[in-house]
């Protein structure tokens, strides 16, 4: 069995297929690093010059303004509102000045917070988050805005709970292991995913253009698909290398980062968000990606062995991954179960950062849920393999 498992793992490295894939990801993540990486714009990032016209503005009008009987409401609302924020944005720069970036992210957590409480109860259409949050037609940019700041306030609220050095480019996330989390955040579950289909495609079919070098092997075909699958897992995982060249320039560049940076998890249910340490976040996504890798292996060998035809079981693995798109639509959670699709995992990072259950509105969108759903499907697709491997008519070759 050991030396079946070599021999299809030779035959899996030397593929040149599976050379060109593990060469793309080389590529572009050198190219994400080198172009992509450098140009990213956070729109919640330290911004002096903002934080001085903002507080220059507001200091301006409190010292203008008169409030009297005839004083506009707004104006009183103003100068109500205005001193406390002045306050944390005086706090903000001046600890960015003194270079003292443990006080920065105490001010920031506190002004993140007091502003959200005061744009989404009270700005209507008077106060208003980030204008980058209302570009491009979007029709959910108080409730973008809102999960934001929220997101932002308990970030910073775990920098000054934490013992992370801190820095500017940890601020605004930009270190190795804070791109890998935003990474994993955005497209590359796909990208691993796709990976995954494209290195497990051929793994059945290409032996039936040889038949003749695996006659005579004393293994049955059961016992030589769970190898193939074995083999496509391992190179499925060796893929994280070359993408790992792209953290290390990035680490580089921008510092590498700390595991226990705190990562904020958002809670549908009570509009909460919790921190976790990019450790905890990290191993949750691996443990889900392999779940994942182990899902579309099972699903094409089920495949292959039943309509043995490499386009089609191409074609079902990536209707798999792109499925969703079908019948994704914000806010529909709370009118489909979308929880018992798998197709509703893809987006691994966003399954555990709560993210997902914001944009579906729905709670139900868990890690868990997902880890039990993908897993019964692979066990289900394992097992008709099985079944039909061990049919007495069944012919690998």
């Amino acid at each position: 069995m050991w030396s079946y498992f070599k021999f299809e793992f030779l035959q899996f490295i030397f593929n040149k297929k599976n050379i060109a894939i593990y060469v793309i990801l080389l590529f572009f993540s050198c190219y994400y690093a080198l172009k992509i990486a450098p140009a990213y714009n956070p729109i919640e990032k330290v911004d002096v010059s903002e934080m001085e016209a903002r507080y220059l503005t507001r200091e301006e009008f409190l010292k203008n303004v008169e409030i009297n009987d005839g004083t506009h409401p707004l104006t009183k609302f103003a100068a109500q509102i205005f001193p406390e924020w002045n306050e944390y944005d005086k706090e903000r720069l001046e600890a960015i000045k003194q270079h003292n970036l443990n006080e920065y992210a105490e001010a920031t957590f506190k002004w993140y917070a007091y502003s959200d409480a005061i744009i989404f109860r009270y700005g209507g259409d008077f106060l208003y988050y980030n204008p980058r949050y209302y570009t491009y037609g979007n029709n959910y940019a108080r409730e973008d805005g809102h999960f934001a700041y929220s997101y932002s306030a308990s970030r910073f609220e775990g920098y000054t709970k934490g013992k992370s050095d801190l820095t500017i480019n940890v601020f605004e996330e930009r270190t190795a292991l804070q791109t890998l989390q935003r990474q994993l955040h955005s497209y590359l579950p796909f990208i691993l995913i796709v990976s995954c289909i494209l290195f497990t495609v051929d793994i059945v079919i290409k032996d039936r253009r040889n038949p003749t070098l695996l006659q005579g092997l004393p293994l049955s075909d059961w016992i030589r698909l769970i190898i193939k699958g074995a083999v496509s897992l391992v190179g499925s995982i060796l893929a994280i290398i070359p993408l790992s060249v792209g953290l290390l320039i990035i680490g580089v560049q921008n510092g590498f980062g700390d595991f226990n940076l705190p990562v904020p998890i958002y809670h549908s249910v009570e509009e909460l968000f919790s921190n976790i340490t990019i450790r905890e976040y990290l191993i949750q996504n691996v443990l889900f990606l392999v779940i994942w890798f182990l899902f579309i292996i099972s699903l094409l060998l089920l495949v292959s062995v039943t309509l043995k035809n490499e386009f089609a079981t191409l074609l079902i693995g990536c209707v798999v991954v792109i499925v969703e798109f079908a019948y994704f639509s914000r806010g529909i959670g709370v009118f489909r179960d979308v929880q018992w699709y798998p197709t509703s995992y893809v987006q691994v990072g966003q399954i555990i950062s709560g993210y997902r259950n914001y944009l579906y509105g729905t709670d139900e969108l868990t890690f868990g849920t997902g880890l039990s759903i993908i897993g019964l499907c692979t066990c289900i697709f394992l097992l008709l393999t099985f079944l039909i491997s061990n049919h007495k008519k069944f012919k690998l070759l």
